[in-house]
């Protein structure tokens, strides 16, 4: 049977990756090039002792797909009635973050086994933290007035009248419909943004990774480890095991 995240990731992949592909297929191809084979035999623990920089490329690669998965599921479910939206781009922000950490994770190993730099750019990604930022930073501030419309959708300020509305009372009584979007568009429209610079990213990845497969310094570095039966992790690493709860006010973030 082929290694693929429907029959060998951890819980909470092979429950989201039906979703989940249409958007970030390149994640898949990333997880069984680099991640996988850092596995324990017949596990989907890590081998204890794996080079430092695959552990960072994997952890940065997982964390990502959780606060994209975290995004997605809020924005299906309306949750809180899309009231907070600011704590979804928070999540949306983490992903770019993270994936920002993966690609220089990548980039060290590629240099030490080339002693050349892959052709793997991060500038669509942090110009799109720049923009997340602008609605993810209402976080900081005090709650934002919202609106709803006479068909019961929620509104936000554009990001270029963000500062016009900080006032609950501007919102209120002074505020143009034309300064304000559905918060749901926004979010699926920023969403849909991540997932396309980050298929872009992880294309690039996986095409320097081909030059990688039969270079004997980037195999050994990648078989480093000891296989083990213990299972001490961090539960937001890469392809960990399930047997420590993150608890929520939802339960355990993998179900």
């Amino acid at each position: 049977m082929p290694i693929s995240l429907t029959n060998h990731g951890n819980a909470l992949e092979r429950r989201t990756w039906s979703t989940m592909q249409a958007y970030i297929s390149k994640y898949e191809i990333l997880w069984q090039m680099h991640v996988e084979p850092l596995r324990n035999p017949g596990s989907i623990d890590l081998r204890d002792g794996i080079d430092p920089d695959f552990e960072l490329f994997a952890m940065n690669h997982y964390s990502a797909y959780v606060n994209l998965v975290r995004a997605l599921e809020k924005i299906e479910v309306k949750s809180d009635d899309l009231g907070f939206a600011e704590e979804i781009w928070a999540q949306l922000q983490r992903a770019v973050e993270v994936a920002i950490k993966q690609a220089e994770a990548f980039a060290d190993i590629y240099f030490d086994v080339t002693n050349k730099r892959p052709q793997v750019h991060t500038r669509k990604l942090r110009e799109l933290e720049g923009s997340i930022k602008e609605y993810r930073n209402i976080l900081h501030e005090p709650i934002q007035a919202s609106v709803k419309n006479a068909d019961g959708i929620r509104l936000i300020p554009r990001r270029e009248t963000l500062q016009k509305y900080k006032r609950w009372t501007n919102v209120m009584y002074h505020r143009a419909e034309a300064d304000f979007v559905a918060v749901d568009s926004e979010l699926r429209a920023d969403f849909n943004r991540v997932c396309g610079i980050l298929q872009g990213l992880w294309d690039e990845i996986e095409q320097e990774s081909n030059k990688l497969l039969e270079n004997r310094k980037y195999l050994a570095r990648r078989s480093l480890g000891k296989t083990t039966s213990a299972s001490v992790y961090n539960p937001l690493a890469a392809s960990a095991t399930s047997n420590v709860a993150v608890i929520g006010t939802q339960g355990p973030w993998w179900k």
